[in-house]
Order: structure tokens, then sequence, then C-alpha cells
């Protein structure tokens, strides 16, 4: 009797334990938001401007493949100085175009891209590394709401070689979305995406340079496990996102040469952590109404944002 009484006891308290444990790491998720957006901040008051994506480097050699990522940029505001000495960014990130089979990362930068810097992992998700040599994140950056087929340049605050004040944002900085969090990848191949698991670790991709379309989407060859590889690198894929689709969305990802159509996810129950450009933190439930969703991804689109 006594020991069916303490199985019951356990069995009634194991729930209320895994309660306070993902309370206690969104939490520490939305700490990381904050840090990450008040650093975004300290760029701009330094450059005036918000990191981008990352930035093309036209115009010097192997500029087109630079792609050094806004986490990269802002990492001394993030108390990750040594790391940010180490990090050469006057040197491209690859040393061919990324795309290219067989390209590598430019062997000066190997020992500092592996390093894993725990602001950029949310501790609810249960994967910190996609593929080896490289440090994955959770976070990411807002391009905008995807509305063009998520090509560069977008209608958020970061993207693609934007130099974006914050007093473009004219929609205001507490209605526009400036980070959000991810689920990292799970590496390898895969051939198929069939299950929830699946949809929030795995993306479609279309090997060409066409705008995407919703078709396209649906019967795309490809199916890539890189979902957020690389804090250091900016690319769509592993460094930003868009409102085109639904927070936690059962629709899967999509990417291609030319954009991206990629939203917010998260183990948390119910919804995602993001950060306003303002530097204020929400969690977004998935209900969120869709026109709403949009709303927060544009900085300038005239859009009332209401209650979410």
């Amino acid at each position: 009797m006594v020991i069916a009484i303490i199985a019951i006891l356990i069995g009634l308290l194991l729930p209320a334990v895994q309660k306070v444990r993902e309370a206690a790491a969104r939490t520490k998720c939305q700490n990381n938001l904050k840090q990450i957006a008040l650093a975004m901040h300290n760029y701009h008051d330094v450059n005036t401007v918000l990191p981008p994506a990352y930035a093309d480097r036209t115009g010097i050699p192997s500029g087109n493949f630079h792609r050094w990522s806004s986490f990269a940029l802002v990492s001394p505001y993030l108390e990750q100085t040594a790391i940010y000495n180490k990090l050469d960014l006057n040197q491209s990130l690859y040393s061919a175009p990324p795309e290219t089979p067989g390209v590598l990362l430019r062997p000066i930068h190997a020992p500092w891209v592996a390093l894993k810097i725990p602001i950029f992992l949310c501790p609810s998700d249960v994967r910190t590394e996609v593929q080896p040599g490289w440090a994955a994140a959770n976070y990411m950056v807002n391009a905008g709401d995807g509305a063009n087929g998520g090509t560069a340049p977008g209608t958020g605050p970061i993207f693609q070689n934007a130099r974006i004040n914050l007093l473009a944002i004219t929609d205001g900085t507490s209605n526009t979305a400036m980070i959000a969090e991810s689920l990292i990848g799970r590496g390898g191949t895969a051939t198929a995406i069939t299950t929830r698991q699946d949809v929030e670790e795995l993306f479609r991709f279309i090997p060409a340079t066409s705008p995407l379309t919703d078709a396209a989407c649906a019967s795309a060859p490809v199916i890539d496990t890189q979902r957020q590889a690389r804090w250091a690198d900016g690319a769509g894929p592993t460094h930003q996102y868009n409102h085109y689709y639904m927070p936690n969305d059962p629709t899967p990802d999509c990417s291609s040469r030319a954009g991206f159509w990629k939203t917010t996810r998260s183990r948390h129950s119910g919804g995602v952590n993001i950060a306003l450009c303002d530097g204020s933190v929400r969690f977004v439930r998935d209900s969120i109404a869709p026109v709403t969703w949009r709303a927060l991804g544009t900085r300038a689109g005239g859009e009332i944002v209401g209650d979410y």
C-alpha cells in the first residue's frame, strides 16, 4: 500500500516538475533574446544602422560569399569580444560560393566558428550541433513578411545587405519583430518530410534561382537538413526567417537559391519567443491572427498591429 501511494505521488509530481523546467527554459530563452536585441541596439548606436543579416561586400575579392552573420558583427556587444577579436571579418567566410560542391570554410576561421556560444542556444531544444566543425544557433533575424518570395531586399529590419536605421521603422519599433527562435536541424540526409518532427527540423529546397511559389515548394525535389547549422553564416537557412508561414506552422519551410520561406519554431508549449525592435521580448501564441503575424514582420507596411 505504501509503495502504491508513493508511485501515485510520483506520477502526480512528474508533470509539475516538467512544467517548472519548461518555464525556466522559456525564461532563459527570453533572456537570450533580450541580450541579443540589446546587442543589436548597441551596434546601431555605434554605426547608426542595424547590422545586415550579411553583407555581400561587392567590389572586393570573394565579395559575394562573404556571408558573416549579424551575430558575428554584434559579438563584441554580447561579451564575446575574445571571439570577435579572433574573427577576421575582412576575410570572406568561404573560399568560393558556399553552394559549390566541396567548397570549404576558410581554414583561418575554423577554430572560432566551431565554438558553441551559450547565448545563441535555447535550452528547450534537444540539439546543439548540426554538422561537425560548425556551431549552431537557435536564434534568427527577421527579414520581413516574405510576400516577395523571400528575396532580398526584405521588408523587415534585418536582411541581406540591409542598412536600416531605427527611424526607418515607421510601423514602430514596438510593432516590428527583430529576432525570433527556431529549432536546430538534425544534419545528415533525409528523403522526405512526413512527421511533425520532420517539419520542425527539416525544410524543402529548390535548387533554382526562381522566386518561391506554394506549388513549387510543395513539390520541391530536395530535403535540406542543415537548419540553423551555422551561427556565423548569415544566409536564410542558417540565420534569417520571415512571417510568410505562421509560428510552428504545419507546412514545412522552403528555400531556394533566390529566397526562402522560413518561420519561427520552438519546443515551448503553444508558441514561440520573439524580440521586438524596441528590445522587448514577447511570447507569441501559435493561434495569433495571420494578419497580425504578417504585420509584425514588416518595418514600414503601415499595418495596425492588434492585440496578440
